[in-house]
């Protein structure tokens, strides 16, 4: 005679069969990515996004802070600031 399970043995083999993988795509619209100078740092953030949600970093150099922009456009998908862009660039022959 076989044993029959228990209601709570199922419902935590049928909890454990759902996958915890979120499949939804990411925000459609892109980030737009800015740096400030504060503090003689170059702090560089997603514009319009809340503080708990955003990954910045503060650069001692300019060249540095273009670097990061870099690795975020790469990593997230965002789109970096044309106008801040070119003074960072300016910043960074000034530094050179």
């Amino acid at each position: 005679m076989a044993k029959k399970t228990k209601k709570s043995a199922e419902n935590i083999t049928a909890q454990t069969a759902v996958p915890a993988v979120e499949t939804t795509p990411a925000t459609s619209t892109p980030k737009l990515i800015v740096a400030q100078r504060k503090f003689n740092r170059w702090y560089v953030y997603f514009k319009g996004v809340a503080p708990k949600d955003n990954v910045g970093c503060g650069c001692k150099t300019a060249k540095s802070a273009m670097r990061y922009m870099h690795l975020l456009r790469a990593r997230y998908g965002a789109t970096i600031s044309q106008n801040i862009y070119e003074r960072l660039q300016f910043e960074a022959a000034r530094e050179a």
